[in-house]
């Protein structure tokens, strides 16, 4: 059985390239464009894994992240924050948080893949 990926972010452009490259790697792939439809997709969906975006309108990662890991339907699936923030706080907050790792945009393409795949054996 495919692992399925649910990527939240609200560029559609970023959503299409990281399909492209997951589903390439024998993944599926689940997207939604807002926090609000991401917790929807995830509550229904209960995918593998989760690559979350922080900087969305109405509800940023940070709030998304903390409802995940408040829902007993969602708080066990893991989360990674896949964000253009790279400060050091940004990610100890975002692991002290839940999260099981931090993908910094932007990525290398190559190396997207291999990471997911580390981050579900290690799930």
């Amino acid at each position: 059985m495919k692992q399925t990926i649910l990527v939240i972010d609200d560029n559609p452009d970023l959503l299409d390239i990281v399909d492209a490259i997951l589903s390439e790697a024998g993944f599926v792939v689940a997207k939604a464009l807002s926090g609000e439809d991401g917790l929807n997709v995830a509550r229904n969906l209960r995918p593998h894994l989760i690559l979350l975006d922080l900087n969305m309108p109405r509800m940023d990662g940070w709030e998304v992240l903390k409802l995940l890991k408040a829902d007993t339907v969602t708080r066990e699936i893991p989360v990674a924050i896949f964000s253009v923030r790279t400060d050091l706080k940004d990610k100890i907050f975002g692991l002290q948080r839940g999260a099981v790792d931090y993908i910094p945009k932007p990525f290398q393409y190559d190396r997207l893949a291999a990471r997911v795949s580390r981050i579900l054996e290690h799930a």
